[in-house]
């Protein structure tokens, strides 16, 4: 594998990696997203019983309405639409489980990106020791022309360059 392939490939690995980095910034966001939400029926779920209780409900995108807290019960989108109604605890429990597959899913993006950095480190040494195997000499002659075929007194010693056949 020639250096351009070495460096190709840590391209990659490195892209691959800033991906694990977004997704684990995604999965931080949603966890702080999360915990608002319980904190919020946390205060519901603790909020006097019986009495009705004024709330700011989020209508999305940054818009709240006022609204009188009739009942402690959630009405909760379990997916593909179906809203069921569950207690403060139950949907308590809905979001620990939701919190648990995130930072589940987050260690598994912080265990790929050591992964790539290991990958990364062994193609770097690759990469160090294919230049090392020739000789790190890429035909830049002592006098510094850099041209294999040129008529220079000074030869190159590292190599079989056409200088060098020429010297001989």
């Amino acid at each position: 594998m020639n250096q351009q392939e070495y460096f190709m490939q840590m391209q990659m690995l490195g892209q691959e990696a800033e991906k694990c980095e977004q997704q684990m910034q995604m999965i931080d966001q949603q966890t702080i997203e999360l915990a608002a939400v319980r904190e919020s029926i946390v205060s519901i779920k603790e909020s006097s019983a019986g009495k009705e209780k004024e709330i700011l409900a989020n209508l999305g995108k940054g818009i709240f309405v006022k609204a009188d807290l009739k009942e402690k019960d959630l009405y909760v989108n379990i997916g593909r639409d179906v809203i069921v109604k569950k207690t403060p605890d139950e949907t308590i429990k809905i979001i620990d489980e939701q919190n648990k597959k995130m930072a589940d899913g987050k260690a598994v993006m912080m265990e790929r990106i050591q992964q790539l950095q290991v990958e990364m480190n062994e193609l770097l040494m690759q990469a160090q020791k294919a230049q090392a195997a020739e000789g790190g000499h890429n035909h830049e002659h002592a006098h510094g022309c850099g041209d294999e075929d040129c008529e220079c007194e000074t030869p190159c010693e590292d190599c079989e360059c056409e200088h060098e056949k020429k010297k001989r």
